[in-house]
């Protein structure tokens, strides 16, 4: 039996330019068994097709579009799409003997994959499900990657999501101590194998953390990476000379930072403090000043809610950042938030004062992270540079 849910008469207007996500408060009625594993027709009240999806019963988004209009995807889309995602970052000039072999394989809905995340580290690759509906397809996402690479395939589940959209995770996992090993723009990094933060580390800024240093090199002064995680910013920082001081709250972090550094033979260029990036930053080594100061949270807004309580802690930690940059250099700030928008970001700085600043840039992720148009949602890094003026 087919599975069709049905828009209530005042769910608004439903189409590529609103994005691919149902809410629930847009059904009206889900006809036929509300199985994840089935490809849903989603319809209008009068029974109009408007386009399929998957199904997330328990979810507060219960669908997630696949594809608009009234033809159904072919019965292997799932398999279509993630060759198409391999071949689009082969386009990119990604592969696996360039200088670069950390990058995005599937980055959700922007590969027309709601709730799958793909990771390539070297020859591992690892496979992020977040969603009722890839946790069902799961065997055939897993044995698909394991096709096409060398190495191993790790399959993860945030807690979170498992919970909210109402499946059990089945994990497939490498041992505690196992670790990821990639390159980036020449680089050399070592990071800890899921379960970790994220899949294992940050591929999202991997563009910026080179530019940004080709702007620390520019200013004379050294670099500060406040939420350094394994020293992304400031590794590329060393790299073209320029002294770097890490800081982060996870020991485990710095430790493989501290390994990074010297793997790479830029020990001698950095410096690594332990410490909360919202605390006082007492710490001789923050004092600056610096050329580059780089201001990377973990994600602190999950909701539009705490938009105010996160953006009044940014302007706290800025209000003691920004007097340890010199005068014509730079402060790099991150939000992971796709609550705290770049208009956000410009307000907290407005906020934090001292001195006159101007927005220089405006980045975001690299090109093997697509966003699927009309997906608010999927835009969710921003990354203002300002200058100090």
């Amino acid at each position: 039996m087919s599975t069709r849910v049905e828009l209530r008469r005042d769910a608004g207007r439903f189409g590529p330019h609103e994005g691919p996500w149902v809410r629930r408060r847009q059904v009206g009625k889900i006809w036929g068994p509300a199985d994840p594993a089935a490809l849903a027709e989603l319809t209008d009240h009068r029974g109009q097709t408007l386009a399929w999806g998957l199904l997330a019963p328990d979810s507060e988004i219960p669908m997630r579009v696949v594809s608009f209009g009234a033809a159904a995807p072919p019965a292997d889309w799932l398999e279509r799409r993630m060759a198409a995602a391999l071949a689009g970052r082969a386009a990119l000039g990604l592969s696996a003997d360039g200088p670069t072999t950390g990058w995005r394989v599937v980055n959700s809905e922007g590969d027309g994959l709601p709730g799958l995340t793909v990771d390539r580290y070297g020859a591992d690759t690892v496979v992020q499900v977040a969603t009722a509906a890839m946790a069902v397809r799961q065997p055939a996402i897993a044995g698909f990657f394991a096709a096409h690479t060398v190495g191993r395939v790790f399959v993860v589940s945030p807690a979170q999501a498992a919970l909210r959209e109402g499946f059990t995770p089945q994990q497939q996992l490498h041992g505690d101590d196992a670790t990821l090993t990639f390159h980036e723009h020449g680089l050399r990094f070592t990071v800890p194998a899921p379960p970790a933060q994220k899949t294992g580390a940050y591929l999202d800024q991997r563009d910026n953390r080179r530019a940004v240093a080709a702007l620390a090199l520019a200013t004379g002064g050294g670099l500060l990476d406040v939420g350094c995680h394994v020293g992304g910013f400031a590794l590329h920082a060393a790299a073209l000379g320029v002294p770097a001081v890490g800081l982060d709250q996870s020991a485990r972090a710095l430790a493989c930072a501290g390994a990074n550094a010297h793997d790479n033979g830029l020990a001698e260029r950095c410096t690594w403090v332990l410490g909360d990036m919202f605390a006082p930053l007492e710490d001789p080594a923050l004092a600056g000043p610096f050329g580059v100061v780089v201001f990377d949270p973990p994600r602190v807004a999950s909701s539009a809610r705490d938009v105010g309580r996160a953006a009044g802690a940014m302007t706290g930690s800025l209000g003691r950042l920004l007097p340890r940059v010199q005068p014509g250099g730079f402060v790099v700030v991150c939000s992971c938030s796709q609550h705290l928008g770049a208009e956000v970001l410009d307000g907290v700085m407005l906020d934090a004062g001292a001195g006159a600043w101007t927005r220089v840039h405006a980045l975001g992720p690299g090109p093997d992270h697509p966003v699927w148009p009309g997906h608010r949602e999927g835009s969710y890094l921003r990354v203002n540079v300002y200058q100090r003026r």
